[in-house]
């Protein structure tokens, strides 16, 4: 199959001012990324464009970069003065805590702003001591975070959902629970080990999810927990996302700069036309592109 080269809406990125970012401040602290001083400084818009334009990006979406739940609604607003003036990004998924008692007038507050799509409210959670953002697994099912949850279908906003994979069967009852909520799972459930055992429990995350229509997959952050994205690595999960939600439910992003810590846009890009080159052009199109203009209303 031909390699694409047509347009990119990238659906997963980050711009900011390091003064503005909690988790960028001195001194570092281990993260579950590995070492990450080449973050450490301003990433500005400008970087941005220049990173990604040559590769074919026409399009973004800026996913949350933290800035914690007190100042969401000014990452927001800095993140629609930057639209306002450089075109990009296109679609702004916000911070929010699902548990804020307030949560009903933030997320009325954030919907003055005209890109704003979604929220992210991170739920992962593993065994591991450095993921563990949140008390519990199952995080997600406690009533706090239901009752916040409910306002996304009010609101008309999406749900970026972020869990391991054995988390599923806690995403799952949350997904059964709103169906009329669009969600689209982060880094393609953030496979973390390539053990076959560890695989084969990740297809089946993969698969439990993808029994329900409202729910999309996101090939974002795929070289976050190997120091870097290697073709086999990312073919198996680009191949089995596919295969397992379908063409039409699968949608590109990158994760920069996080990803830059090890590659250049364009070495990674070059990585996601290889594998997808083995689709029809039609199909790399819509992982590319169509899938993100519906998903996202861009």
């Amino acid at each position: 199959m031909p390699t694409y080269s047509g347009p990119v809406i990238d659906t997963h990125h980050h711009i900011w001012m390091r003064k503005d970012i909690p988790w960028l401040a001195d001194p570092p602290i281990p993260r579950m990324y590995g070492e990450y001083f080449g973050l450490r400084r301003d990433y500005p818009a400008e970087e941005w464009i220049n990173d990604v334009a040559p590769e074919g990006v026409t399009k973004s979406v800026h996913v949350t970069a933290m800035w914690g739940n007190p100042r969401a609604l000014d990452e927001t607003r800095w993140l629609q003065s930057v639209a306002d003036r450089h075109g990009f990004p296109h679609g702004i998924v916000c911070q929010a805590e699902m548990t804020d008692p307030d949560l009903d007038a933030k997320l009325k507050a954030q919907k003055q702003f005209p890109n704003l799509r979604g929220v992210r409210h991170q739920l992962h959670w593993d065994s591991h001591p450095l993921r563990q953002p949140n008390p519990t697994p199952d995080f997600c099912n406690t009533p706090e975070f239901r009752r916040g949850f409910a306002l996304l279908e009010k609101y008309g906003l999406h749900f970026e959902l972020q869990v391991f994979a054995s988390q599923a069967k806690y995403a799952v009852e949350l997904i059964k629970a709103f169906p009329n909520v669009p969600m689209i799972l982060l880094h393609s459930c953030m496979l973390t080990d390539r053990a076959p055992i560890m695989i084969e429990q990740w297809r089946a995350a993969l698969t439990a999810m993808a029994a329900f229509p409202n729910v999309h997959v996101k090939l974002s952050g795929l070289g976050m927990f190997n120091q870097g994205i290697t073709l086999p690595q990312a073919r198996q999960v680009i191949r089995d996302s596919i295969q397992i939600f379908g063409v039409d439910r699968t949608i590109y992003g990158s994760n920069f700069p996080l990803e830059k810590l090890h590659a250049s846009y364009a070495d990674f890009f070059a990585v996601y036309r290889k594998v997808l080159s083995e689709y029809s052009e039609a199909d790399q199109r819509k992982v590319f592109n169509d899938n993100a203009v519906k998903f996202y209303r861009l």
